[in-house]
């Protein structure tokens, strides 16, 4: 059985990852350059800091 924090990681990074997708496809069809910006942006997020923050909620 998966604990919380490691559902909410892999769950993000999933999250993340789709919204990396979303901006590489932007970033391909020329969309306005802030929207891509920030897809890729929010995607970092995603993908690096809330797994993080997880992960020390669970050692802790």
């Amino acid at each position: 059985m998966l604990e919380t924090p490691v559902i909410v990681g892999i769950g993000s990074i999933c999250i993340g990852f789709v919204f990396f997708l979303a901006a590489a496809s932007g970033a391909r069809s020329r969309w306005d350059r802030k929207v891509t910006i920030t897809l890729f942006a929010i995607a970092i997020v995603f993908m690096t800091i809330i797994p993080v923050i997880g992960a020390i909620g669970f050692a802790a």
